[in-house]
């Protein structure tokens, strides 16, 4: 039995379109913030079942869960025919959050099985891999969320190198809150009210606030980096689909918090804060004032710098032993 781990990740940091993602993680002690994949053994069958907190927002039945469309992907791939599995994956995260929870799923299984087997992909392919499963799901490839939660880190995208990515700077001492009210928002609803054409004076706009973000994680200028945070694309488009998001981002900008913004396509916000204090208000006043239901979640997260990883043992092992029974009977 060997489990494998990929982070959740925030596509855009409001000043990136589809440019930058960020790969998070809890703070030392906190729960797994991303899914996690069990390879049970091997099996006369292909067979994957299910569990975690989120996994009733998945289709009960498991035969058409993305990571068993990765097993396909991933052996035609390498080319031949792999031995079959017996998988088991614990949702951790939630569906259509804003939180790259398509994403992590193809992440965490096609890294579990490029390690299993022994790596036959390299790391330009198993990139790529994850880039085009992930295109299935959401139309189009793109690797904002892939990239991050494959890397680690905060990734600026780049289509037209051969390099794809490159990771940049971070201030280590940033902690970002995540807040998930309960409540999906499908990448298609957010992506329908988005502007099909950009002015020029928008898109310089969007270049300039981008470039001047990334000079500033260079040039270790924090208080720039942070007025650099505008989102001039989507936020003004999808902020109706979040009204409650002006109000959060004054009431916490007033304690001195740096920045609120959408994560992905929403609707899970997050507040980037330079101290644990602010971490700890921006928290619990987004506890208190967004989260929905007893699916919300908020958590206050550091960079992940890893990525996807194997993890020494599972996460909850009796809990893997009990959903395999009951998959077997």
């Amino acid at each position: 039995m060997k489990s494998y781990f990929a982070p959740a990740s925030t596509g855009n940091f409001s000043v990136g379109f589809d440019l930058l993602g960020a790969a998070f993680e809890t703070l030392p002690g906190g729960p797994l913030l991303g899914d996690e994949l069990v390879i049970i053994g091997e099996a006369a069958e292909l067979s994957l079942s299910l569990s975690g907190r989120y996994v009733h927002q998945l289709p009960s039945d498991s035969s058409d869960n993305l990571v068993l469309q990765c097993f396909d992907a991933f052996e035609k791939k390498v080319g031949r025919t792999l031995p079959r599995l017996q998988l088991h994956l614990k949702k951790h995260l939630p569906v259509g959050s804003g939180l790259g929870s398509s994403a992590c799923s193809i992440v965490v299984a096609c890294y579990a099985f490029n390690d299993y087997f022994g790596s036959p992909l390299s790391s330009a392919e198993l990139l790529q891999l994850t880039a085009e499963c992930e295109g299935r799901v959401s139309g189009s490839v793109h690797y904002d969320n892939v990239a991050p939660s494959l890397h680690g880190g905060l990734q600026l995208m780049m289509p037209e190198s051969a390099k794809l990515f490159r990771q940049l700077p971070w201030f280590e001492h940033w902690q970002v809150v995540l807040s998930y009210p309960g409540t999906v928002l499908s990448t298609k609803a957010a992506r329908a009210v988005l502007p099909q054409q950009l002015s020029l004076k928008h898109s310089i706009s969007f270049a300039g606030m981008l470039a001047r973000f990334v000079s500033a994680l260079y040039a270790k200028d924090e208080a720039e980096a942070l007025l650099a945070l505008q989102d001039v694309i989507a936020e003004p488009a999808r902020t109706p689909l979040i009204p409650e998001l002006p109000a959060i981002r004054q009431a916490l900008m007033q304690e001195g918090i740096g920045h609120v913004g959408i994560s992905g396509a929403g609707p899970t916000l997050f507040a980037v804060c330079t101290t644990a204090a602010q971490a700890e208000f921006a928290a619990n006043y987004l506890r208190a004032h967004y989260e929905k239901n007893a699916d919300g979640m908020t958590q206050i997260c550091q960079l992940s710098h890893q990525g996807a990883r194997v993890l020494s043992s599972s996460s909850d092992d009796a809990e893997v032993s009990n959903q395999l029974n009951k998959f077997q009977e």
